[in-house]
């Protein structure tokens, strides 16, 4: 996980922070994180991992959002390349299914976003 400082605490979580124990760890380190920066897409690459995403999924994503409590969720480095296997319309699904879906913010690659700071 990387902390980029400022006048709102935001978090990036890279695909060694894949695993929910690391994000309820985070959350446990800095309870008041304003945004949440999410690598997303479920990057598949063969022989890596054992076949397990080297992004976070969709599903888990959402889970992690729900865990660090956060009211702003960028989806990150999720789409654009073939060893994602999720689009974008997995993300918004899975944040919708789990009462989420008001935090996310989608930026298209390579463009910038408000945020509410």
């Amino acid at each position: 996980m990387s902390w980029f400082p400022g006048r709102a605490r935001a978090v990036a979580a890279e695909h060694s922070s894949t695993r929910c124990g690391v994000v309820a760890e985070i959350a446990r380190r800095m309870p008041r994180i304003h945004v949440a920066v999410l690598f997303m897409g479920a990057a598949r690459v063969p022989g890596k991992m054992r076949g397990r995403p080297l992004t976070l999924s969709a599903q888990r994503a959402s889970a992690g959002a729900s865990v660090l409590g956060v009211p702003i969720v960028v989806p990150a480095h999720c789409d654009g390349w073939a060893h994602f296997s999720e689009e974008r319309a997995d993300i918004v699904t899975a944040f919708e299914d789990a009462g989420l879906a008001g935090c996310l913010r989608e930026a298209e690659n390579g463009s910038w976003i408000d945020l509410p700071f």
